[in-house]
């Protein structure tokens, strides 16, 4: 920690109140601390970083300056000692996640203006709700179900086996190897099973790629394959870490926008009873309201402050990380009246879920198409929700980066 950042407000994210219940915390940040020092082992190398909570600062971070980097294997210590890396890890950092331009307008126009279109991605809603209508019978047989994994889960993850293209005798591999990677990513210990569970689902993706190269189709994955911009391809190693990247990034994120939308709904009950009167709110401000209120995504990939520079009047070094948290934007005061209510009706609501600027969320379209037909699957299919547990004994995810409910023991009839 420098000198500078050992007289800040300091915050361990990975504490358990910051996984529950973080908003009464970045609300006293945004009010008389908007620049702090926090801690979060999954994310912050060493002693950790510095961290912005108001909106115009998370903006700001996020909307592209030229002060900072997303390059964290170019600009940290990881870049001489990535060699150390698990061979998986070392690929998903070479992904446009973590990079700059002109390497990130390359491989972003490369994914997103020749193969992961909005039509594409709208060419898919027959095959959300026909998955949804499925799970929803399931349902149905039973007295009570944990939606996570039985519906928030399963859903997005059919849809992916279903864009990647993933084959019938393939299937049951590929879901149990995500739902292994996916229990690693929550245990301490279990990162290291997880290095192995990641080489066998990249194995897998080399295989797919492989046949789409000698069998090309009309899929996303022969659309990688076959993208080119100005004589530019992905490599064989960027297409394999852009499926990882499409698997990782459509996946949890749309599973924890599901479960979390459904006990938000179950904690305000006016607001529920408003969207079964008016399901057609999905389509417009309720879905939106949701992704601002339930934030899937806490926080954006840290940045590296590329010179000495000034955020809200607090100096940060050169070689500085700086962590955006955009769950705490989405409830700035200064930018939404009453935040920490859930208003269906919200207009204007211009949340920061989905990040900012050239690093925007690719999976927009998707997960917004994914989250209004699950959602409307469920007001439709089943008139009375009830948890079956007290609602302050349910547990989230003890991840930074990601912030969904392990289980949400439910009847729905």
């Amino acid at each position: 920690m420098s000198k500078a950042a050992g007289t800040l407000e300091f915050t361990d994210l990975g504490e358990p109140r910051m996984f529950y219940d973080p908003y009464p915390r970045f609300a006293q940040l945004r009010a008389s601390a908007p620049v702090s020092w926090a801690k979060a082992p999954d994310l912050l190398r060493g002693s950790g970083g510095f961290m912005v909570t108001r909106y115009e600062d998370v903006l700001a971070l996020y909307g592209g300056d030229d002060q900072f980097s997303t390059d964290v294997l170019k600009h940290t210590a990881l870049s001489r000692f990535s060699w150390a890396l698990p061979p998986t890890i070392r690929m998903l950092m070479q992904t446009m996640v973590f990079k700059d331009d002109p390497d990130h307008k390359r491989l972003r126009t490369l994914v997103v203006h020749r193969a992961f279109t909005p039509k594409r991605v709208a060419g898919l809603a027959p095959d959300i709700a026909k998955i949804a209508e499925q799970l929803a019978d399931e349902i149905a047989t039973k007295r009570e179900v944990d939606l996570v994994h039985e519906f928030a889960v399963r859903l997005p993850l059919a849809v992916i086996a279903t864009l990647l293209g993933v084959a019938d005798q393939d299937r049951d591999k590929f879901h149990r190897l995500v739902e292994q990677l996916g229990a690693a990513s929550g245990q301490r210990w279990g990162r290291l099973r997880g290095f192995k569970t990641a080489r066998d689902l990249a194995k897998l993706f080399e295989s797919l790629i492989e046949d789409r190269r000698l069998n090309p189709d009309d899929g996303l994955v022969s659309e990688l394959v076959r993208a080119e911009v100005e004589g530019e391809r992905l490599t064989h190693s960027e297409t394999v870490a852009m499926v990882f990247l499409l698997l990782l990034a459509g996946h949890d994120t749309t599973a924890n926008l599901i479960g979390s939308s459904v006990l938000a709904l179950t904690e305000n009950p006016e607001q529920l009873t408003l969207l079964r009167q008016q399901p057609e709110l999905l389509e417009g401000t309720a879905l939106e309201e949701l992704l601002r209120y339930t934030a899937p995504v806490p926080c954006g990939a840290p940045r590296i402050a590329l010179q000495d520079c000034e955020i809200a009047g607090v100096p940060i070094p050169r070689g500085s990380q700086v962590l955006g948290m955009i769950s705490s934007a989405n409830r700035d005061e200064s930018m939404f009246d009453a935040p920490e209510s859930l208003n269906l009706t919200r207009k204007p609501n211009k949340h920061v879920t989905f990040a900012y600027g050239m690093h925007y969320c690719l999976g927009t379209h998707l997960a917004r198409l994914e989250g209004r037909i699950a959602l409307a699957t469920l007001l439709r299919r089943f008139p009375n929700w009830q948890p079956t547990v007290p609602l302050d004994r349910l547990r989230y995810k003890p991840t930074v980066s990601l912030r969904g409910l392990t289980k949400l023991p439910i009847r729905m009839y």
